[in-house]
């Protein structure tokens, strides 16, 4: 080849190499994309059916195939402290906690894709995430930084993503709460996640410990521009469950004519003590190709929330038969 024509060859090689992502080198980073209100698998809509997990206790989700299962939400109750690669250790309340790293390569041998979400900062009651107004934890400054290294770490394995905050709020807004509050405190915690090259979905968590779809509604479509794999996240208790038949499906709707992608990342029989019966609700997103995760995949029948026995049958103590109907949908779903 004349060196001219080898020069012009090189400088054009550079050039098409400079202007890739690793988004365009891995293949692997296209794999879960959001478009309107579809979540999309390799160009095509998926519906994610799935529960919530414990796996940071202790790995393991084969049990999850057979319920056609498809996505694990995990629990991080001491995110502070939960190590990101490397061997189980003992944080400093006794517990033993896996790498968020070993979570999720289980997850994924089973086909499972991962929701990394901070539960709590420390793994103690006191510092639990649920009902928090974010920017005025004391921890607010160190949240940001975990967030930060969570989103650096995973940024190049598409089935993992990471939800921003556990219910944030509290129910009933007597905290001060503002929809320009929630938008402002998400939009942080997204900027966060996007500054380090992270790419994935996102999942921002909806106000009122996470039962409130109006602020979507109000806000969601709007908080949307120029952000990309945004996946909304509300929560199923008495707020929905406690509604009626007609009211539900209007709500629904609402959401569906609004075009923005959600996901019902807790939908369970029990809260605040109060017994509700979720299957109408489950029938109704489950009809629209929505997805959704149970609370809470856990062998134990005296928690009634429990989807499974200590046998591991489904849990149908004093739970409106929780743990047969859940099994019934997940397997009639996708």
């Amino acid at each position: 080849m004349h060196k001219k024509y080898g020069l012009i060859y090189f400088c054009i090689l550079l050039l098409v190499l400079s202007s890739c992502t690793s988004n365009d080198i891995n293949t692997t980073n296209n794999s879960y994309k959001i478009h309107g209100k579809s979540i999309l698998y390799n160009k095509e809509p998926i519906q994610f059916v799935g529960a919530n997990a414990l796996h940071s206790f202790a790995v393991g989700s084969a049990d999850m195939v057979s319920w056609n299962l498809n996505i694990s939400r995990e629990f991080i109750g001491n995110m502070n402290e939960n190590p990101i690669v490397g061997s189980p250790i003992q944080d400093s309340n006794g517990q033993f906690l896996y790498s968020l790293q070993s979570i999720v390569d289980d997850n994924r041998s089973n086909n499972l894709v991962t929701i990394l979400t901070p539960f709590g900062w420390d793994g103690t009651e006191e510092k639990l995430l649920t009902g928090k107004f974010p920017t005025e934890t004391a921890f607010w400054s160190d949240f940001k930084l975990k967030l930060e290294l969570w989103s650096t770490h995973f940024k190049d394995q598409s089935d993992v993503w990471i939800e921003v905050w556990n219910e944030p709020f509290i129910y009933d807004r007597s905290d001060g709460y503002t929809d320009s509050i929630w938008k402002s405190t998400m939009n942080e915690l997204y900027t966060v996640v996007r500054s380090t090259g992270n790419d994935n979905i996102i999942l921002i968590p909806c106000a009122e410990q996470g039962q409130d779809e109006s602020v979507l509604l109000h806000s969601g479509a709007n908080f949307l521009v120029n952000k990309k794999n945004v996946l909304y996240d509300i929560h199923a208790y008495e707020k929905w469950l406690l509604d009626t038949p007609n009211n539900i499906n209007v709500r629904i709707n609402a959401l569906i004519e609004l075009n923005v992608p959600v996901f019902f990342g807790e939908v369970a029989p029990v809260n605040s003590g109060v017994l509700m019966n979720p299957q109408y609700f489950l029938n109704v997103i489950h009809a629209h190709n929505m997805s959704f995760a149970a609370w809470l995949w856990k062998y134990d029948e005296s928690d009634q929330d429990a989807l499974l026995t200590a046998e591991g049958l489904p849990n149908n103590y004093n739970n409106n038969n929780w743990g047969s109907l859940y099994n019934e949908i997940a397997l009639r779903a996708r």
